[in-house]
């Protein structure tokens, strides 16, 4: 089936340690196993802001170590379904990004010197285990609790068959680019 390109969209993304990812994974698997109608595979990453250009390294660092402050250098926890996926470019209308909620609030001043790249929040930040018109009947997403996670870039390109509306993809596209890890959490003592 031949695709036309989209625009491509950049994300802030927050990228749990791979343990934790094989956790979402298996979640993963076993929502598409049960025949999860109209849903979308997502990147294991919770995104935390729509971008107009991409991060460089000093402000994917700054938003590391203000995620780590934020998180009061402890662990991010994650609890309860969400769902949250602005409809950018009707490129997911009718989506919702589903899997579990993190508790972390994310200000602007995060952001530091990347703020006017900022175009929008999510919010809350979602791990996504999938992207789905229907989350009512879904079973709910395992909790979790980590430390070691990394900010990065993440380019999305929705795939469309050619000759379709604007809106209707067939698939996405994603590439998540280097990441940077939260600071380590310092001991007390």
């Amino acid at each position: 089936m031949e695709t036309q390109k989209q625009r491509t969209q950049i994300f802030l993304v927050l990228v749990p340690h791979r343990d934790v990812r094989l956790v979402l994974r298996n979640y993963s698997a076993a929502l598409f196993k049960a025949g999860v109608a109209g849903a979308y595979h997502f990147p294991w990453a919770a995104p935390l802001a729509v971008l107009s250009h991409s991060f460089n390294t000093d402000e994917l660092k700054h938003c590391a170590r203000s995620i780590r402050e934020a998180a009061g250098g402890g662990k991010i926890n994650a609890v309860e379904a969400a769902a949250a996926f602005p409809a950018l470019d009707q490129t997911v209308e009718g989506c919702a990004l589903f899997g579990p909620r993190l508790d972390l609030a994310i200000t602007p001043n995060a952001f530091g010197s990347g703020a006017s790249k900022v175009t929008d929040l999510f919010s809350p930040p979602v791990i996504g285990a999938c992207l789905t018109p229907e989350t009512s009947t879904l079973p709910p997403p395992p909790q979790l609790s980590f430390r070691a996670a990394a900010v990065a870039n993440m380019f999305w390109r929705p795939l469309q068959a050619s000759g379709a509306q604007r809106g209707d993809a067939i698939g996405y596209k994603w590439k998540i680019g280097k990441l940077y890890w939260l600071p380590s959490v310092r001991k007390k003592g």
